[in-house]
């Protein structure tokens, strides 16, 4: 079966990075991280901030790549999940805000930690009021501003305070230094389903409480709640500002969701290529990798690809899935090990060992896409390309 992009060119610059002793190299496309961002800026106007969620590696892509491609294309501000996070990415993009959506943990936060953050300027989350007392403590004792944001629990039962609680903390920051109301902000439970009815529920509530957090504070920053199935799907979400996430790098919130127009414009950013180690003859009835899950039914020729299920390649796809070499797929057969997946190369007698195989392809309609793979393994593309891991090499690509 013909697949897939053939090798050309690139295969010169894989070269030169697997001779960095990396076996498995993905390449990160610049233009359409760039063309994501714009789908976004253009879908929700330009009145309205958008910050892309670089968090857990931007998802897998490589934060070092894809965060000052985003800066540079526009992004107004960045969200991670951590301190950690935000202190790499501070790295990155000096120039640019960040907000941290792990919320301040009262007196299980280490004071130096605290003080650092608030001395980075960093945007904090506060969703309980020990959290939002620990955080003014530390703003005083520091002599700094704690910028805050207020996260709600509008029906996602995870974190955040709720409402009434929530409209507590706002009272608390709204009385003055040393913290100060920079946002109010929610998260969706269902945007990404066919029925988004409890979306909707959550977004007036969400709505009421942005009222009554007004009467009490007056102003109150930005207002966010859009993820990446509510930028494109629920508009009346936008508010001031949204927090695109796995869109920002190319791939649809659900599979529901891609009939929708504006996903369109959506360009998956990551192709994921190794190659072949060695190549070899078994006989009739031989069987390959842990548990002999296969059986050569005929003289088979296999190749060895040198990553597993500790690069993230899920072991779930062990004689499900294909890979593809030279434009042709080959099925991978037995058990995935840790370090290593056996293809099988009968029908393609050309390969020879050290050519480039495409594990996972940028092409949405191919078999061995991230979407495809998702679907493959009952799962969402978000832990197709999160589990991918740091024996990988990420490279920026101008485009693919």
């Amino acid at each position: 079966m013909q697949v897939g992009a053939q090798c050309g060119g690139r295969c010169t610059e894989l070269a030169l990075e697997f001779s960095k002793n990396y076996s498995t190299v993905a390449s990160i496309s610049e233009a359409a991280v760039r063309g994501n961002l714009a789908v976004f800026r253009k879908h929700c106007g330009p009145s309205v901030k958008i910050c892309p969620v670089v968090k857990a590696n931007a998802y897998g892509h490589g934060v070092a790549i894809v965060a000052p491609v985003l800066a540079q294309a526009g992004a107004d501000m960045f969200a991670v999940a951590s301190i950690g996070e935000a202190n790499e990415l501070a790295q990155i993009v000096p120039e640019k805000e960040i907000l941290v959506f792990g919320p301040v943990q009262g007196q299980s936060w280490a004071s130096a930690e605290l003080a650092e953050a608030l001395k980075s300027n960093y945007h904090l989350t506060i969703a309980d009021m020990p959290g939002g007392q620990a955080l003014a403590e530390a703003a005083e004792q520091a002599g700094l501003i704690g910028r805050v944001h207020i996260k709600v629990d509008t029906g996602m039962g995870r974190m955040g305070a709720l409402p009434a609680a929530a409209l507590e903390l706002v009272r608390f920051v709204s009385t003055g230094e040393p913290v100060r109301l920079e946002g109010l902000y929610t998260h969706f439970a269902t945007a990404d389903e066919t029925d988004v009815s409890f979306a909707r529920e959550q977004l007036q509530c969400f709505k009421e409480f942005i009222r009554a957090a007004q009467d009490v504070a007056g102003q109150v920053g930005l207002i966010h709640a859009a993820n990446s199935a509510a930028v494109l799907a629920l508009e009346e979400s936008h508010f001031t500002m949204v927090r695109p996430g796995i869109s920002t790098y190319g791939y649809w919130p659900s599979k529901t969701m891609g009939t929708m127009k504006v996903l369109e414009g959506l360009r998956p950013a990551l192709r994921l290529e190794s190659r072949i180690v060695l190549i070899k003859e078994l006989p009739v009835g031989h069987t390959c990798g842990y548990g002999r899950t296969f059986r050569a039914q005929r003289p088979t020729r296999v190749g060895i690809v040198p990553l597993g299920y500790e690069d993230g390649y899920r072991r779930s796809f062990s004689n499900k899935t294909v890979m593809v070499i030279g434009g042709c797929a080959v099925p991978v057969i037995g058990r995935i090990s840790m370090d290593q997946t056996i293809v099988d190369l009968t029908d393609q007698p050309q390969v020879k060992t050290g050519d480039v195989v495409t594990v996972i392809s940028e092409k949405r309609e191919d078999p061995n896409s991230v979407e495809a793979l998702a679907e493959l393994a009952d799962t969402i593309p978000y832990e197709i390309t999160c589990l991918l891991g740091r024996r990988i090499a990420r490279r920026a690509v101008a485009r693919f």
